[in-house]
């Protein structure tokens, strides 16, 4: 608190001697000072007219310089009536005692500052209304004090509960021009300085504007972090989890769990920054409710954030809690589209698939756990989908099996022509083993599903995506083939040659001669009749001349003289 020193004061609380020329204000009485002060600013005082800047400078000195109890006393008479009327000749007028307690709440201590709203508190009532100079003083605290300064400012202020209220409140309203991130600092600060209660409150009354007024917006000049609460508090305390304990304390609370679900979903919308805690905590850790309603407000302002808690939702490895999820997700009108993506994330088990996909036994007993909840008949459908769709980390036998659990032709249909599309892009572009698809296509015949095994050679043989056959994809094509060949399917080994050798405009003449290496290598059961005549009905028929010539002397080039006669006998 103040110890009545007559020397100039800064920022950091210390104490400086007054500039030159204005130390005659650090111990004339209060009467000279306003007398003085005023004829400067008026022109009475000397013959150089009016000096209304040098005033403000004197009233500078003053407020730093003077003690608390000085300001105060100067200060005394000022009250919004007076603000137009002429103060007792002791006194400063209104507007020149807000500017000085403005000053002094600014460029002095903190404790300072708290001594002087405090004292000013009580000589103005002491309540809430018509203390018009307090107000000031916490304003200029509360909004333009470091975080710091403000932790002390409460701390020292503790005595006047009500006071405290106010400094608070001016802090954490939105138009106080503070940040998150200056909200965070204070509520930290304070629990440094003691003041749980106060930091408690702190983040009731943060949390509580954005309820009423949303999440902050960053102004144009403000990096968006600065406004991102969850982001600040993990990042200053990364080893606490203050909002998601917060949240979990209020959504045990009956009467604010609506309130704090929207708070939720406002803080989420808001997150800038990585890791995003609070949108793992509400997937892995809320109840289904509490994630279909949050996801619910963000499946339109911010649909990537409600796809994240959707897949720590899906990571879970309660079937139970599962089944729960995508029966309330499904009943959503919000989120009810989306069911699948929520059904195809828990196949995948989860935020990253990593640890994917869950075991068909899990995906059967989910099945039967929805049928125990009486969840509609859709959820169980799309699950199934979402299982036989998954293509990674899955085997040929695998998927060949997943897609007889797909009840309706229509879903087998589409499932089996997006399973043949993945599983080719994964053999000729990632390199996948070829075995995968030579399983996959001999369960299925096995099985009887001839369309699905028409879908998936056909797609090998001519991926409709263009990007899906670079160089090396006729070696494994043959490959297939092969093996396929060896498995006794040869209509099936013939069919996927056929269809790769006919398509002159994708195959060169180089697929062509890598084709009959691999057909003429000794683990090759393909008969050479075969093999010939499979040369003349695809190549030979090659409506490009230039491209047949190519594949002709390529083939001769690598001595495979009896193949490049059957693509010329065609021709005759």
């Amino acid at each position: 608190m103040s110890d009545g020193r007559t020397t100039e004061g800064s920022g950091d609380g210390h104490e400086r001697p007054a500039a030159p020329g204005y130390a005659w204000v650090t111990t004339c009485s209060i009467e000279t000072f306003v007398r003085r002060m005023q004829a400067i600013r008026l022109g009475t005082a000397d013959h150089d007219g009016p000096q209304p800047a040098t005033a403000l400078r004197l009233l500078h000195v003053f407020a730093v310089s003077r003690s608390i109890d000085d300001l105060l006393t100067a200060a005394s008479a000022s009250t919004p009536a007076s603000r137009s009327g002429s103060p007792p000749r002791d006194r400063l007028n209104y507007w020149d005692s807000v500017n000085m307690l403005a000053t002094a709440a600014l460029c002095r201590s903190a404790e300072h500052a708290a001594e002087l709203a405090c004292k000013q508190w009580e000589a103005e009532g002491g309540t809430w209304q018509g203390t018009p100079l307090t107000d000031g003083i916490v304003h200029d605290v509360a909004c333009q004090r470091t975080a710091p300064d403000v932790a002390v400012f409460v701390r020292e202020c503790r005595r006047a509960e009500d006071l405290v209220d106010k400094t608070l409140r001016v802090f954490t309203r939105p138009s106080s021009g503070r940040t998150n991130l200056d909200k965070v600092l204070l509520y930290i600060l304070l629990r440094d300085q003691g003041c749980d209660a106060e930091a408690t409150k702190l983040l009731f009354q943060t949390l509580s504007a954005i309820d009423r007024h949303g999440s902050t917006q960053a102004a144009d000049t403000d990096p968006a972090e600065f406004h991102d609460l969850v982001g600040a508090l993990y990042q200053l305390s990364p080893a606490e989890q203050i909002m998601e304990n917060w949240v979990d304390a209020q959504l045990g609370d009956p009467e604010q769990v609506i309130t704090t679900r929207r708070i939720v979903a406002r803080l989420i919308a808001g997150e800038t920054g990585r890791p995003d805690t609070l949108v793992e905590h509400v997937g892995a850790r809320l109840s289904r409710h509490d994630i279909v309603e949050i996801c619910g407000q963000l499946a339109t302002t911010r649909p990537e954030k409600c796809d994240e808690i959707r897949r720590h939702a899906a990571a879970r490895r309660s079937n139970d809690e599962l089944a729960e999820i995508v029966i309330a997700w499904h009943r959503s009108q919000a989120l009810t589209r989306s069911t699948r993506d929520l059904l195809a994330d828990i196949v995948a088990i989860g935020a990253d698939g990593a640890s994917g996909p869950r075991p068909r036994a899990r995906v059967a007993d989910l099945d039967k756990v929805l049928v125990n909840f009486n969840a509609e008949a859709e959820c169980r459908r799309l699950l199934w989908i979402a299982a036989a769709e998954h293509v990674d980390g899955r085997s040929g036998n695998e998927l060949a099996e997943l897609l007889g659990r797909v009840e309706r032709a229509s879903d087998r249909y589409r499932v089996a022509r997006s399973t043949a599309r993945k599983l080719t892009a994964k053999v000729l572009r990632n390199g996948a083993d070829p075995a995968l698809f030579v399983d996959y296509v001999t369960r299925l015949r096995a099985d009887g599903r001839s369309d699905a095994v028409f879908l998936a050679l056909k797609e090998l043989a001519d991926p409709s995506d263009p990007l899906a056959w670079p160089e090396g994809s006729a070696q494994v094509v043959a490959e297939i083939a092969v093996r396929l060949y060896a498995r006794d399917a040869a209509r099936d080994s013939w069919d996927l040659l056929e269809r790769c050798l006919e398509n002159e405009q994708r195959i060169s003449h180089h697929d062509v001669a890598a084709v009959v290496t691999r057909l003429r290598e000794p683990d090759s059961t393909l008969p050479d009749a075969r093999r010939l005549f499979l040369l003349r009905a695809t190549v030979g028929r090659w409506a490009d001349t230039h491209a047949r010539e190519d594949a002709v002397e390529l083939l001769r080039v690598h001595g495979y003289d009896e193949e490049a006669a059957e693509v010329i006998r065609s021709l005759r």
